[in-house]
């Protein structure tokens, strides 16, 4: 008689994906790893972050539960919001330790903005920012005038800290 195989006594556990729309539907996403703690992975352009939060929450995860924020490169499109969640939530971020110094030095949307106007004084008749569709440049000119005026008004508010290096 051949024995029964034994149950595992903790089956294989599996994660659930939730893809949180950052910018359209499909062009920036953050996603929610539900497993046996939560995890984000990319935390969204910058001023992307309370929307991220409101819609952990509405998974019936409190944010604060998250127990990381994985930041898979260093472009402004998973990198953006990052300072802002881990305020939000109080995850701490794990990355590739080059693409995190802008976040160690406080300023990381700054200094993806100089690089995008970089890039913008090339006059191009198309532009590729992150993963998506390629943009025209007036359009990111503008978004970016708008997000520089947004990080003026809170660095004269002292929300931009600049953190010294250690």
């Amino acid at each position: 008689m051949e024995a029964c195989p034994r149950a595992h006594p903790h089956p294989p556990h599996r994660t659930k994906i939730i893809p949180i729309p950052v910018l359209g539907k499909h062009a920036v996403n953050a996603y929610l790893l539900l497993g046996r703690r939560p995890v984000l992975v990319h935390a969204g352009t910058p001023g992307s972050a309370r929307a991220i939060h409101d819609h952990i929450a509405r998974h019936a995860v409190d944010p604060t539960d998250l127990a990381l924020i994985v930041i898979t490169h260093g472009h402004i499109d998973p990198f953006g919001s990052a300072a802002e969640l881990h305020r939000l939530t109080g995850a701490p971020l794990a990355g590739p330790t080059a693409d995190l110094e802008p976040f160690r030095t406080g300023r990381p949307a700054c200094r993806n903005l100089a690089g995008l106007r970089s890039m913008l004084a090339l006059d191009p008749s198309t532009l590729h920012v992150g993963h998506g569709a390629p943009l025209a440049p007036d359009r990111v000119r503008r978004w970016a005038d708008r997000e520089q005026r947004r990080l003026t008004r809170l660095d004269a508010r002292g929300r931009i800290r600049t953190r010294q290096k250690s």
